[in-house]
């Protein structure tokens, strides 16, 4: 009886050590978890402030560099054959977009007024790029649409994708405008719809009149001038001489 009583307690006795020890290793494997997990994410905060840092060092440099590259600037927008790329890039899309829609636009001269410098620009204000009619009176009495961009285009001729209007080091603020030559491509692009527009109808309107406020925003011309837009641009990167024109503004010196 005492033996049966002996063994019983033994093994209850074995039973609570083989628990013990299953709860150890557990408990253990808790905290060994624990301390990884808080390794892991210590590593990967010091990981996101490095690379923080890294992106804020990178966004002071290009301040400083494209403040350099803005005095070269200033001679380039009066450069020929600056103006001679977006002449012929605005023309051509022009031509090839208004016979896509069987639009006359022989009535309506459009004319590359040049590039334009606005201090303005990066201070909560982002235009790029400018249409507008024009009356011309010599020789002869009539109207043309002039389309202008804004100059700092020009920095991506100096490996700029990207402008930055204040020192990010000093202000803290390290928003910028793209300026890629995708970018002014796009904003080609978009003042070319409006140019078809005031071709069309005599009159355009896109997004920027409705956040400005003049109370010249017409919604149904918005749609049709964000199609349109996005129509001219399909139409240049699918003709196959996107590469080209690229090709072409890297060479312009």
């Amino acid at each position: 009886m005492n033996n049966q009583k002996n063994k019983l307690i033994n093994r209850i006795w074995d039973w609570i050590k083989i628990t013990s020890l299953i709860l150890g290793i557990i408990s253990g494997s808790i905290l060994v978890y624990q301390w990884w997990s808080r390794q892991q994410k210590v590593e990967k905060l010091q990981s996101q402030l490095k690379e923080a840092q890294k992106l804020k060092d990178q966004a002071q440099q290009q301040y400083q560099f494209q403040n350099i590259n803005l005095i070269s600037i200033a001679s380039l927008a009066n450069s020929p054959k600056i103006h001679s790329f977006f002449t012929d890039l605005l023309t051509t899309y022009a031509e090839k977009f208004a016979e896509s829609k069987k639009l006359d636009i022989s009535h309506l001269p459009l004319k590359f007024e040049g590039l334009y410098s606005d201090p303005k620009t990066g201070n909560g204000f982002g235009e790029m790029g400018r249409c507008f009619p024009r009356q011309i009176i010599y020789p002869r009495k009539e109207k043309e649409i002039n389309i202008k961009l804004n100059r700092l285009y020009l920095l991506n001729k100096f490996g700029h994708d990207r402008y930055f209007a204040t020192s990010p080091e000093q202000s803290g603020d390290y928003s910028y405008l793209e300026i890629s030559f995708e970018e002014m491509i796009n904003t080609c692009c978009h003042e070319l719809a409006h140019y078809i527009q005031l071709v069309k109808h005599g009159k355009s309107s896109c997004e920027s009149d409705l956040k400005l406020n003049n109370g010249k925003y017409d919604e149904e011309l918005d749609q049709e001038h964000k199609k349109f837009t996005e129509e001219i641009y399909q139409l240049i990167k699918n003709s196959g001489e996107y590469s080209e024109w690229e090709k072409k503004w890297k060479e312009i010196g």
